[in-house]
């Protein structure tokens, strides 16, 4: 079933919105995460995404990494890690 969804529940809206929520929270995993999910456009499925430039997924497997640098959970570091290493592969492929 579809649920109605915001206004703002659209890729350019999504990526200044996870980017206020890393300036606000700047060391904590899940607005980390959140800004790496949206620029990485990996979990895109949940809202309409343009395709990734080169220089977003650079950004999003950044911010993967500095997520992994933070997160205390063996199993979501070696997610994490592995997000960042496919933004970088799809980073190189562009």
């Amino acid at each position: 079933h579809e649920v109605a969804r915001p206004e703002w529940w659209n890729d350019e809206e999504l990526k200044k919105l996870s980017a206020r929520v890393v300036r606000a929270a700047p060391n904590t995993v899940a607005a980390i995460v959140m800004r790496a999910d949206v620029l990485s456009g990996l979990f895109a499925r949940c809202w309409e995404a343009k395709p990734r430039s080169a220089v977003e997924l650079k950004e999003a497997a950044l911010s993967f990494e500095r997520a992994t640098a933070l997160c205390a959970a063996p199993a979501q570091k070696t997610a994490l890690a592995g997000n960042a290493e496919w933004c970088r592969r799809q980073a190189a492929a562009e």
